[in-house]
């Protein structure tokens, strides 16, 4: 069965790249708005984790709002992915229970879910 995740982050180019290197092992949902992020959760409750950008959009945390909205129904983990540490602190703060640097989250998602 393939494993689902659900991946919050505002960048094209980003969501491109992880697609690239995740497709075909893992399915790839990707939110690029916190609307778009509360729609595809709403459809997909049943995500084997997601992956939470801090700032979407912009350059300010804009998502831990969105993390305790979460984790008042998602029980799996949740990764929180920014290019600043602080901004994966506030994350972790908030619910999050794993953190990745942007340009290693593909290989840790990958390692995380056994595969």
């Amino acid at each position: 069965m393939t494993k689902k995740v659900l991946i919050v982050d505002d960048s094209i180019q980003w969501q491109k790249i992880w697609g690239e290197m995740l497709g075909g092992k893992i399915e790839v949902i990707s939110a690029y708005s916190i609307k778009e992020a509360r729609g595809k959760f709403a459809d997909n409750p049943d995500v084997d984790a997601i992956v939470m950008d801090a700032c979407v959009p912009g350059d300010e945390p804009t998502t831990p709002p969105l993390v305790i909205e979460f984790r008042k129904t998602y029980k799996g983990p949740i990764v929180a992915i920014s290019s600043l540490p602080e901004y994966q602190k506030i994350l972790m703060h908030v619910g999050c229970d794993h953190s990745a640097d942007k340009n290693t989250m593909p290989e840790y998602l990958l390692n995380f879910l056994g595969l």
